[in-house]
């Protein structure tokens, strides 16, 4: 937790030159400005490209538990590792272009890419026509976006698997850091991470960041909420990944549009808070947070 805003810069300074010692101890070697648990100093070092241990750990216990005692762990900077992570693409027969396109790009970025279609099979026969080299299904969304991505999770076949939405794209950071982040994850009991989402509304960064998706998951978790879904885990088994970020590609009266359409699934839904935010430009320098999903990014 930092103290004042205006000292997060030399705040994250601090914490990057004491993760490149290789160890933090925040019970022995307290800082000034700022502290972190155990569960928000991974948080930390992930943000900043490092790997953590714990320096004592219990058989059975949770390595980084969210428990407001003071961090203790050995660090070293992450490496790239390879993976089979599955990418999982949520799509409209409308969004062809877009599904085209992410396949094309990221041919070798994944195990495997799955779409799972709101369309008729014609649709997606003719997609797969496009696309060979993936798998397209198939299945009416029906209003229902938990039960869309499960049927996702059920067909990617892999350990881990990332899900995104047509207009969204992981950025080039957040590639590199796939493998170790999964393995640290295996670590450490994690089955579900939050990823934060950029938010580029008709080209421009908006408020609405970090904006944590829970999208790189363990196949075994499933979501629930017709709208806004989430994925149904304990917490200690879930972390932020600060690692990169999602971007995603919007345009003003799309989301305009999608608050309407939301609040007419589902009674609250619509969220008018999130399309003032949406629409908002992004201030440097400065911490949203707008849901508590969010709030621990804003730690270090």
């Amino acid at each position: 937790m930092v103290r004042d805003v205006n000292e997060v810069g030399e705040v994250s300074r601090d914490i990057v030159a004491r993760l490149e010692s290789g160890i933090v101890d925040l019970k022995l070697d307290p800082a000034e400005q700022w502290t972190l648990d155990p569960a928000g100093l991974r948080n930390a070092a992930w943000r900043f490209g490092f790997e953590v241990t714990p320096i004592a750990h219990v058989e059975g216990d949770a390595r980084f538990p969210p428990d407001y005692s003071p961090a203790r762990a050995h660090s070293s900077r992450a490496k790239a590792e390879p993976h089979k992570i599955g990418l999982g693409i949520m799509a409209r027969a409308a969004d062809a272009a877009d599904i085209v396109e992410i396949a094309t790009d990221y041919r070798g970025a994944f195990a495997r890419i799955v779409v799972l279609l709101d369309g008729t099979a014609d649709e997606a026969g003719g997609l797969a026509a496009q696309i060979p080299w993936i798998e397209v299904a198939h299945h009416p969304l029906a209003g229902d976006f938990a039960a869309q991505r499960n049927r996702l999770q059920d067909m990617m076949r892999t350990r881990w698997i990332m899900q995104i939405d047509t207009d969204e794209r992981p950025d080039a950071a957040l590639l590199d850091a796939l493998g170790w982040l999964v393995a640290a994850a295996d670590r450490d009991g994690l089955r579900s991470l939050g990823l934060p989402r950029r938010n580029l509304v008709d080209g421009v960064q908006s408020a609405s960041y970090p904006d944590i998706q829970y999208r790189l998951n363990r196949s075994d978790i499933r979501f629930a909420g017709r709208v806004h879904e989430r994925p149904v885990v304990p917490f200690v088994e879930s972390s932020l990944a600060l690692a990169g970020a999602l971007e995603h590609r919007l345009d003003g009266e799309r989301v305009r549009e999608r608050t309407r359409i939301y609040e007419a699934m589902s009674t609250g839904a619509g969220r008018p808070e999130d399309e003032t935010l949406l629409l908002a430009p992004s201030i440097p320098s400065q911490c949203h947070r707008p849901r508590s999903s969010a709030r621990r990014a804003c730690r270090a």
